[in-house]
């Protein structure tokens, strides 16, 4: 039997690593997570709400990026609240790659993501578009 990472019975804790896991490996499955009126925000950014909206903030975001690589260095979690200190590792169309630290915090509610904020500089992605 497989489980569904977006089940009301898996916790937050848990459902935040494969979101992030998702994020590395299956872009497509990473939006999966998202409630349709998700609540989503990158660092100073404005927020941006829907799940078809961050859809389209994050493929711009991550327009010459080839991929990416979540570490997590710390977690925190209280009933659907979570929050993960992670080192990210950019690699940009070009093969250049660089790590930048930040903080990630989720709130699930029946199994999905409805807030996900992501507290980083998220500058040297946009500089090397």
């Amino acid at each position: 039997m497989t489980s569904n990472p977006t089940s009301p019975d898996v916790t937050a804790l848990e459902i935040t690593r494969s979101l992030l896991y998702a994020a590395d490996t299956d872009i497509a499955r990473f939006f999966g997570y998202f409630s349709p009126d998700c609540i989503f925000r990158m660092g100073n950014n404005d927020t941006v709400e829907g799940s078809e909206a961050i859809q389209e903030w994050v493929a711009s975001y991550l327009g010459s990026v080839a991929g990416m690589r979540h570490v997590i260095l710390e977690e925190w979690s209280d009933g659907n609240v979570t929050a993960l200190h992670v080192n990210v590792t950019y690699t940009m169309n070009d093969g250049t790659t660089f790590t930048l630290p930040a903080v990630t915090r989720t709130r699930i509610e029946d199994g999905k993501v409805t807030e996900y904020l992501i507290f980083m500089d998220p500058s040297p992605v946009v500089a090397a578009r």
